[in-house]
């Protein structure tokens, strides 16, 4: 059977009905487009509002790499600050600040916690714990820049490196982020009690309790687990912190997630008004395009903590107040330092090098000293030999250090030999005379 229309086409029944449902899929797809396309650049706008960088919805969409900041020098570093946010009482005091690097050259990625209640001196604020130096940014940002700028600043100086970036996020966007992908699982390491953890009217209490082993968790759940430390310390609540933001991250990029148009406006939302970033959009595409070519699988954690062996001790302030110092005095984090810059080599860290000066001329052993430091080299004693010509590097400790004299030849311009022993330390820097000439 056909149906005949007054212009004399003949049209089968099966392919007109093949035509409208393929149009409706279009416009069904173009309009959930659209809807995601809307929902990101307003998500985008309110994220980036601090950058000053450029970039655009279309910029995101497009098929070009951007290069982020640190790229070039093998590492970016991006501190995450976590807080209470609006209506939360000291709502602007970072509860979690962690520093997550990348390193290009071996695609790993590594995040350093660190103690909100370490002892600091914040610039044109005084001495304070560090979690209030968002505040004190925050209170004061015309002068400062901003409590993202500030803590990136004074965090940057304490760990010897540079925070290319900052990402904000409050309790709420936390709390829902996890709920939009369908909460997340997580393996509790050990028992947890907290029988004063604070209600949300931060007057009574929500006693919480969770027992070792897996659970999946919703956003409220999770954000207890995060924040709990009655019972426990900080530096455990730091653990705990990483290991559900890597859960969080881990169910975001799943199938499950990304293919849901609901989810990921829902996300965009969230971001949006709870999320805030220097990043720019073109930053953020950099982030994004790189995270499929990172190794997510063996993230390293690291936790600043008062254990023993640890470069800090507990102590308490001239107000009463507990506060965590450097072994090595206030306001000395060169120990700190080496662990951040050799975060990807903690066999570097943990390897004593000694300078000595053979160029004839003074202060260029203290010269190569400083750039081995910077390097995040452990240089623990520098002083004068005889003159030589060319500049040496003597591994002293076998199989165990070649990589890191080959690494510090390199720095130094000088060769690699080998010897029995360097008084008492794994690697021997001898500079020559042929330093002076370059």
């Amino acid at each position: 059977m056909v149906i005949r229309h007054n212009v004399g086409q003949i049209v089968k029944p099966k392919r007109k009905v093949l035509k409208v449902v393929l149009f409706s899929l279009l416009a069904i797809v173009l309009g959930v487009g659209i809807w995601i396309s809307v929902s990101a650049y307003r998500a985008l706008n309110k994220v980036t509002a601090l950058s000053d960088g450029k970039g655009s919805l279309f910029s995101f969409l497009s098929t070009s790499q951007p290069t982020l900041k640190g790229q070039s020098e093998g590492r970016t570093n991006l501190l995450i600050l976590g807080m209470g946010g609006v209506g939360h009482p000291g709502g602007t005091l970072s509860d979690t600040m962690i520093v997550l690097s990348i390193e290009w050259k071996t695609k790993k990625v590594a995040m350093i916690s660190v103690p909100r209640d370490l002892w600091v001196n914040v610039p044109g604020y005084g001495s304070a714990k560090l979690n209030e130096a968002y505040y004190y940014g925050e209170k004061n940002s015309k002068t400062t820049g901003g409590g993202g700028k500030v803590s990136s600043d004074l965090i940057g100086n304490i760990l010897g490196v540079p925070i290319h970036y900052f990402v904000t996020v409050d309790f709420n966007g936390f709390k829902k982020m996890i709920d939009t992908v369908g909460g997340i699982d997580v393996v509790v390491d050990k028992d947890l009690y907290d029988p004063l953890y604070p209600a949300d009217n931060m007057i009574d209490y929500s006693p919480f309790k969770i027992t070792a082993g897996q659970h999946h968790l919703d956003g409220a759940t999770a954000l207890k687990y995060s924040r709990s430390r009655e019972t426990t310390s900080d530096f455990d609540r730091s653990k705990r912190q990483q290991k559900v933001i890597a859960a969080l991250k881990q169910k975001m990029l799943t199938a499950n997630t990304l293919a849901n148009p609901k989810k990921v406006t829902d996300l965009l939302g969230i971001l949006g008004n709870h999320v805030t970033t220097n990043m720019s959009v073109n930053d953020i595409k950099g982030f994004w395009d790189s995270v499929k070519d990172l190794d997510l699988s063996n993230i390293i954690n690291k936790v600043l903590d008062t254990s023993a062996g640890s470069p800090l001790v507990s102590g308490t302030s001239s107000g009463g107040s507990y506060i965590i110092l450097p072994k090595k005095g206030a306001n000395n984090y060169s120990d700190l330092q080496l662990i951040a810059k050799n975060i990807f080599n903690e066999v570097a860290a943990s390897l004593k090098v000694e300078v000595l000066n053979g160029s004839g001329k003074v202060g260029e052993g203290t010269a190569v000293s400083d750039n081995l430091e910077k390097n995040g080299y452990n240089v623990t004693n520098v002083s004068n030999t005889t003159k030589t010509t060319v500049t040496s590097v003597y591994n002293c400790s076998g199989a165990s250090a070649t990589d890191t004299a080959a690494k510090i030849a390199t720095l130094v311009s000088g060769t690699v030999q080998t010897k029995t022993s360097c008084n008492n330390v794994d690697i021997q820097v001898i500079v020559g005379q042929d330093a002076l000439t370059r």
